[in-house]
């Protein structure tokens, strides 16, 4: 897996993978309406205090996934956050390489100890990487509205000093 910045094909090709509004949430929270679009996301990667990573498949040169990372010395913050891979690719150990890219890029470019992320409660597969990464749960951060219920947001932090790292693909 190689890592470049975020490009708008990227983010089309992000659209795709996309398919319906649960989606949306378990992925973004509240971030975006339903449905979808383009311009949505590229608002999104307009915003200059996030840099945003593409992953890529060494090989074939397709985009793997993708994960932002907001780095705010000032303030001592340092968030991952819109975490997403391929559907094709779930289960398979994408998911594990790019957030800890990701995580690695950050404590490299960074003095700030310790990175956060934000995630659904009942997004158990996500729940299970974060942890096996280093991540623990520092409890509920919020809720957020889905349709007619409300689905708690867990925040989830690392030290820079965490577990032995696994090797990007």
């Amino acid at each position: 897996m190689e890592f470049r910045p975020t490009t708008p094909e990227d983010l089309r090709t992000i659209l795709g993978w996309v398919g319906n509004d649960r989606d949306m949430v378990l992925w973004s929270g509240p971030t975006f309406t339903w449905p979808l679009t383009l311009d949505q996301l590229l608002t999104y990667a307009g915003n200059p205090q996030r840099t945003y990573w593409s992953a890529i498949d060494g090989d074939s040169h397709t985009l793997m996934g993708h994960a932002s990372l907001l780095i705010d010395e000032d303030a001592g913050l340092m968030r991952i956050g819109f975490i997403i891979v391929d559907p094709g690719l779930r289960g398979r150990g994408a998911g594990r390489s790019l957030v800890d890219g990701v995580v690695r890029r950050g404590f490299e470019t960074s003095t700030i100890p310790v990175m956060t992320l934000g995630v659904i409660a009942r997004n158990r597969p996500a729940i299970q990487l974060y942890e096996s990464l280093g991540f623990t749960s520092t409890g509920t951060a919020s809720h957020i509205p889905y349709r007619d219920e409300e689905w708690e947001v867990i925040t989830m932090t690392r030290p820079a000093a965490g577990p032995e790292r696994v090797p990007a693909d």
